[in-house]
């Protein structure tokens, strides 16, 4: 059966308008040419901004690209006012990626991004917003440990212990991150039957969590507390891929995580 052109697939619409049939008609319609304008270009060329650790925001970012074997431009000497200057930074803040000259910035779109470029967002709608739902859930975890960076060293020490007290801020957001994980069946996997980028992004936070370098969390705190998100890390952390990464990156990998 010949596939129709898009002239017919127009006139076909057009008929069915005037036979009353209206919202299939401009659907049809609607849909066929949005999808034409929208329709995703190949991708030639690709920077990933950060500096030199492995952060979650920027490290499942590129490892989510490397797990594809999306070919990508690591930049890790940034100048970020140089690139203020240039106009690259739209929110003023880092890690960011260039896709052929144009910029993107945001954790969530950014993983997006490349977890459908890498091959590992999942296709189902709802899954695929389990995945946004656990990387915004990392977000407020960053946040609410960031609001402790202005503190003074015996300041930021107290203030951290109460937020991983039990009506502690941090313990709430890890607390929904652990019940994504069980929820998921306690699977080794925070959404579905196969590595995301949520579970990507999970590996790098608690890694950076459990690093000791946050005076005030300890770095059995979360391994000790919440074990399905714990069963993410191991799961994460045996993937062929991601021991090829820790293996380029052995610096930061060798003996502990590091901020």
């Amino acid at each position: 059966q010949a596939i129709p052109t898009p002239h017919i697939i127009t006139y076909r619409a057009y008929m069915l308008f005037h036979k009353r049939e209206t919202t299939f008609a401009l659907a049809l319609a609607t849909r066929f040419f949005c999808s034409t304008a929208m329709a995703s270009q190949p991708v030639k060329n690709i920077k990933v901004f950060y500096w030199d650790f492995p952060f979650w925001r920027a490290e499942c970012v590129r490892l989510g690209l490397f797990l594809g074997d999306v070919e990508f431009e690591d930049v890790r000497d940034v100048k970020k006012d140089d690139m203020m200057e240039a106009g690259k930074l739209a929110f003023g803040a880092l890690p960011v990626m260039e896709v052929d000259g144009k910029m993107l910035s945001q954790t969530q779109a950014m993983a997006t991004y490349s977890a459908k470029l890498a091959g590992i967002h999942p296709d189902d709608p709802w899954l695929a917003a389990k995945v946004d739902e656990c990387i915004n859930g990392c977000t407020d975890v960053t946040s609410t440990v960031g609001s402790t960076f202005s503190l003074s060293a015996e300041e930021k020490v107290e203030a951290r212990k109460n937020l991983i007290g039990e009506k502690g801020r941090l313990r709430m957001h890890l607390s929904g991150l652990e019940k994504l994980c069980m929820e998921n069946g306690n699977c080794g996997f925070a959404v579905g039957n196969c590595l995301t980028m949520a579970d990507l992004a999970i590996w790098r936070l608690v890694g950076w969590l459990s690093s000791g370098t946050l005076d005030g969390i300890p770095n059995d705190f979360v391994s000790n507390t919440f074990p399905a998100m714990s069963k993410v890390v191991a799961t994460t952390d045996s993937h062929k891929k991601v021991q090829e990464w820790k293996a380029k990156h052995s610096k930061f990998y060798e003996k502990k995580d590091k901020e």
